[in-house]
């Protein structure tokens, strides 16, 4: 890739208790050194949400999308409350 589209990649030792946080759209890899346990959080912005949801016509994907910008502004107003 760096002699193709000049990317390079970087090595990141993680250690007990690091987190690590891998920007949208990046691709990764990730090699075990020893046996481990993966927690993945994916995040997907009430905005993306709304634009994916607008350019999908596939019904039932439509419908997890619609859930998911509901609750995303039930929580934002939550919050909002919380701050008065």
């Amino acid at each position: 890739l760096r002699e193709e589209c000049g990317v390079s990649g970087w090595t990141l030792l993680q250690s007990l208790g690091d987190a690590v946080l891998v920007p949208a759209g990046a691709p990764h890899q990730v090699q075990s050194l020893t046996g481990t346990i993966s927690v993945e959080q994916r995040f997907l912005s009430p905005e993306n949400a709304a634009r994916l949801r607008d350019q999908s016509t596939h019904p039932q994907l439509r419908a997890q999308l619609d859930g998911m910008i509901f609750s995303a502004v039930r929580e934002a107003v939550g919050i909002l409350r919380g701050c008065k």
